[in-house]
């Protein structure tokens, strides 16, 4: 069987047969393994066709209580900590497959949207961070719409970070700042875990100088 040399790579990584491996002579379990990641890297091309990927390894559901087996990927362009995951679930010969990779598709929308409306408020906001806890599947991607995931409409999970400049803010308006967050952010019908840290000034270290954080789930 031709393999790439990337293909070659992933399956020597799970897998102690290398040298047959390299000859293309795989075993039952590395061939659906092998099937499995063409079919990964087949999905995303497909949902996200601006996107060039490549799979940089796998954590197979052997072992574990996942009922899914997470492929790791990255893609140009892009420079992050930790690898965007791919979950694959194998449900009678058919692939469902789920990954993370919308979140950095409308990560920047939704700080910029959040931000401005607590901007608005009058609020003094360092910065925005936005995550997500859910995957999405086929259905969802490059257009995936971001305020229906800001409100709601389709649920990926939201955790928001919200940074505050405290310097001209009372020790004793400390839990009111935050409460003003939450009823900002309510009466604009968004939806997710929010974390508000209050820090000393507009150049404080995120990590050192927190004076005050909360948080909330609406």
């Amino acid at each position: 069987m031709e393999l790439t040399s990337e293909e070659k790579k992933i399956l020597t990584g799970l897998s102690f047969d290398s040298e047959e491996i390299e000859k293309g002579e795989l075993s039952a379990e590395e061939l659906a393994l092998l099937n499995e990641m063409r079919a990964v890297m087949d999905y995303l091309k497909k949902k996200y066709p601006s996107y060039s990927f490549e799979i940089t390894g796998c954590e197979p559901k052997a072992g574990t209580i996942r009922k899914y087996n997470e492929w790791y990927f990255k893609t140009s362009g892009i420079e992050r900590d930790n690898a965007f995951i791919s979950a694959v679930e194998n449900s009678g010969g058919k692939y469902l497959i789920k990954d993370d990779f919308f979140g950095e598709i409308i990560r920047e929308p939704i700080e910029k949207e959040v931000k401005k409306m607590l901007m608005n408020a009058g609020l003094k906001i360092i910065m925005v961070d936005v995550s997500f806890w859910e995957m999405m599947g086929r259905e969802y991607g490059e257009t995936i719409p971001v305020m229906k995931v800001l409100n709601g409409a389709i649920d990926a999970g939201n955790d928001i970070k919200v940074f505050i400049d405290g310097s001209e803010i009372k020790e004793s308006d400390y839990e009111k700042t935050v409460s003003d967050v939450e009823e900002i952010l309510t009466r604009k019908n968004v939806i997710g875990d929010v974390y508000v840290v209050i820090l000393k000034d507009a150049n404080a270290d995120f990590a050192k100088d927190r004076l005050y954080s909360d948080g909330f789930t609406i």
